[in-house]
């Protein structure tokens, strides 16, 4: 049996097969769908649903994590749901995907009206997004991912981006944010 630090409080050392330790572990309910953080935005776990409102839950981050506020209204009704160099140290990019895409057959079904198609593949590892050519290329910053689930925005992961313009490939860094070293 191997042990690892909690990733929360990274004090604590849990078994391979635990995500929390057991101080940690009443901070999150869980529903039918997906985890709900309840109280704690201290740090961002891949697979944590924090709310359904991409504003909301960004203005918690700032809050918490010092995400830029000027930022906050690039989140909400009819927004991009991007912000360049929005995080904590104003060098990784924050990303709610509202109509994510994970059957590439569909993707002419959901361009319409649409100047971004996000495919998500591999269980999430490498997110595809496809933009008009006047967007053209992104900037190299990392993304800090959330994604519109049927529970709400779940955290997906921190990407890398590998391919750049206007069909962007991105591959999952890291499960949790920050990124710890």
């Amino acid at each position: 049996m191997n042990y690892r630090k909690c990733p929360k409080c990274d004090l604590n050392y849990i078994t391979d097969d635990e995500e929390l330790c057991v101080v940690c572990m009443p901070q999150i309910k869980v529903t039918s769908y997906a985890k709900t953080v309840e109280t704690d935005f201290s740090h961002i776990i891949r697979g944590c649903v924090y709310g359904g409102n991409s504003r909301i839950i960004y203005e918690k981050f700032c809050g918490t994590l010092g995400w830029d506020k000027n930022k906050a209204n690039q989140f909400g009704w009819q927004t991009p749901l991007y912000a360049a160099n929005a995080d904590t140290n104003k060098t990784n990019d924050v990303w709610f995907i509202f109509y994510p895409n994970y059957d590439a057959q569909r993707l002419d079904s959901v361009v319409d009206n649409y100047h971004v198609v996000n495919l998500i593949q591999n269980n999430g590892d490498t997110i595809i997004e496809v933009v008009d050519d006047n967007l053209g290329k992104s900037n190299n910053a990392n993304r800090i991912t959330f994604v519109k689930t049927n529970s709400g925005y779940e955290f997906f992961g921190v990407y890398k981006i590998v391919e750049n313009g206007t069909t962007r490939r991105y591959q999952r860094i890291s499960d949790n944010y920050p990124i710890k070293l």
